[in-house]
């Protein structure tokens, strides 16, 4: 497996990122039309529906490396995916609804992972964005059709979380996205605001419903941490994440 990825990482670096990542876009865009996933993707609304708060989460935005244009990311992102209704059998898909975060589009500089290291990114922070969507879906029964962990843990303390380790969802355009699929009888609608430097979200839907219970074990082990997530008892994910200074 370490061999494989060191190969795959010479091929990155050895192949220009443009041409990458048009045939990412291609493929993807292929597989999602032959299987039918695009049609059934879903969009936010002008309007949100008066329906009750299922599940309601906030989280702060910390002014760190880049946080300026973290904040501006977020902004954007939370105006374009706030709304959104995900009707019975449809799919969330937050790079369908965020697109290409560009400079052109107003997308800043923000905080980003790359090399397992930190440094600047256009579209940095929007981590954050996909990772509270993330929690909704887990917190409210939706099924994880795809979600990616952060391979590194980079806080030093848990002060500095914004969130709990293993509740993280990273997505990188176009390579890894975050999809929620709505496999129950019922539509929901998520709410997303940027409020000065706290990030809210709520999950709106037309009936009340019994929500799952969440269970987050963590476990270190030398400079690997790793993160066990069960709704119900049943196994949602099993991440692990290397411990690692902030380069």
């Amino acid at each position: 497996m370490g061999l494989t990825i060191t190969i795959r990482m010479a091929l990155r670096r050895m192949v220009p990122e443009a041409p990458r990542r048009a045939l990412a876009l291609a493929r993807r865009g292929l597989r999602d039309r032959s299987d039918g996933t695009a049609r059934r993707f879903a969009a936010r609304r002008a309007d949100s529906p008066d329906w009750p708060t299922l599940v309601e989460l906030e989280q702060p935005i910390r002014q760190g490396p880049f946080w300026e244009g973290k904040l501006i990311n977020l902004q954007l992102g939370s105006a374009l995916v706030d709304g959104v209704v995900i009707a019975p059998g449809q799919v969330l898909s937050f790079w369908a609804l965020v697109d290409r975060p560009d400079p052109g589009r107003g997308f800043a500089m923000g905080r980003g992972i790359r090399a397992n290291a930190e440094q600047g990114d256009i579209g940095g922070g929007l981590c954050q964005l996909a990772g509270i969507i993330y929690e909704l879906g887990l917190r409210s029964g939706l099924h994880i059709a795809e979600r990616h962990p952060h391979s590194r843990d980079l806080y030093l303390t848990e002060a500095e979380r914004f969130t709990q380790l293993g509740l993280d969802a990273t997505v990188v355009w176009p390579w890894k996205d975050l999809r929620l699929e709505n496999r129950s009888a019922q539509a929901v609608a998520l709410i997303l605001a940027v409020d000065g430097l706290v990030l809210r979200a709520r999950l709106l839907a037309a009936q009340p419903v019994a929500l799952p219970r969440i269970e987050i074990e963590r476990h270190d082990h030398a400079d690997q941490r790793l993160v066990t997530v069960r709704r119900d008892s049943e196994l949602v994910s099993h991440d692990s994440y290397a411990i690692g200074s902030r380069q």
